[in-house]
């Protein structure tokens, strides 16, 4: 997934040993900033500990949940029958489904993007009316929401097939580095738009689909929607391993990621602007994300851990960040309330936006692992 803090590849790179490692004397494991949910999948596929994760936007606890709600495998080319080939057909009823295929990726030009963005707003649907034209193009929009009309109504494979789709829109929207802002038909950028435009969103479905229906957890666990301070205050005790995986940036998350909120949640209020955001008071906020208060909520959330006698495993980036916090200045606060490990990694950061032609979309950069145990 084109996304701006993923651990998959640390998981190969110490972390993922370093969790399971610690898992063996934890009785819960608790992912307090899931993301994408790639440690709660790592935890819940290697251990029998149920997991709870925990985000403040929607479309995290829907990734999560489609591997940790369950301990059995999907049948991927079933629920691609049932769900991908029934959207095929769906997708036709579209009153400006001819007008749509229409449009040659190959030979698109900037006058043909505008008119792309005015057929869709034709259309009742929300990710055609709100995105068509501008991170898709009319057919992959018009697609993705057949593809969200033909959801299965049940559990599992609903949140088996909406993760699906949600990580497969990642891989087909036209923008740099994330979801923040769509490309826009200039000269240069057109070349990404065409790139873009020309993915096939029932194929890349249908590719990703068997790589979330073969994974299952080894005990049931929980995904939720909710502020990691509270619920640590709440929820977390003695026998619980809370891993960490704060902000490390001054831009919400949801700035990057609102496309993916609206196809979790199946619907948006009127979206605005170059960026086509949501009205404000649907973006989630996050104090981590606060050059004025991201101190404050880390000391705040070790406290609480470190009061709820947990241990805890952090991942944070060793430079300055964005939001007002040093890597280093991390083991500082923690020793309050822990004994701390440390170990480095190289890995690289996204840098917001680049796009690897311009300016590169990653850079490298070394991220902390902190263990941390209660004094």
């Amino acid at each position: 997934m084109k996304y701006m803090g993923s651990k998959r590849w640390m998981l190969g790179n110490g972390l993922g040993h370093l969790l399971l490692e610690r898992a063996g004397s934890a009785e819960r494991f608790v992912d307090l900033f899931s993301g994408t949910g790639a440690v709660s999948w790592h935890v819940a596929e290697n251990t029998t500990l149920p997991v709870l994760a925990v985000d403040l936007q929607t479309y995290s606890a829907v990734m999560a949940k489609a591997v940790i709600g369950r301990t059995r495998k999907l049948i991927s080319t079933d629920l691609s029958a049932k769900w991908i080939d029934r959207a095929a057909g769906v997708r036709r009823q579209s009153q400006i489904w001819r007008k749509a295929t229409a449009f040659d990726p190959a030979t698109l030009k900037p006058e043909d993007v505008l008119k792309a963005r005015r057929l869709c707003l034709q259309s009742d649907t929300i990710i055609t009316r709100s995105y068509g034209g501008h991170y898709f193009s009319p057919e992959q929009a018009i697609t993705a929401d057949a593809l969200m009309e033909s959801l299965p109504t049940r559990e599992p494979k609903r949140s088996a097939c909406l993760a699906t789709l949600i990580w497969a829109i990642t891989r087909c929207a036209a923008s740099p580095g994330h979801t923040a802002q769509p490309f826009q038909p200039t000269d240069t950028a057109l070349p990404f738009i065409r790139e873009s435009w020309s993915k096939d969103l029932l194929a890349t479905c249908g590719d990703v689909l068997p790589l979330i229906a073969n994974q299952a957890a080894g005990a049931i666990g929980t995904a939720i929607i909710g502020d990691a301070i509270e619920v640590a205050a709440r929820e977390i005790g003695p026998g619980d391993l809370a891993f960490l995986d704060p902000p490390y940036s001054a831009a919400q998350y949801s700035r990057f990621y609102h496309v993916l909120e609206t196809v979790a949640r199946g619907s948006c209020g009127d979206v605005s602007g170059g960026g086509r955001y949501p009205p404000f008071e649907e973006r989630p906020r996050s104090r981590f994300s606060m050059l004025s208060q991201a101190t404050l909520a880390i000391e705040e959330l070790l406290r609480t851990l470190g009061q709820a006698r947990c241990a805890v495993v952090m991942t944070f980036p060793q430079h300055g960040c964005s939001n007002g916090i040093v890597g280093e200045d991390l083991i500082s606060i923690a020793r309050q309330w822990f004994e701390v490990d440390v170990t480095s990694v190289n890995t690289r950061h996204s840098t917001l936006g680049g796009n690897n032609t311009s300016r590169s979309s990653r850079r490298k950069a070394v991220e902390l692992i902190l263990s941390l145990n209660p004094r």
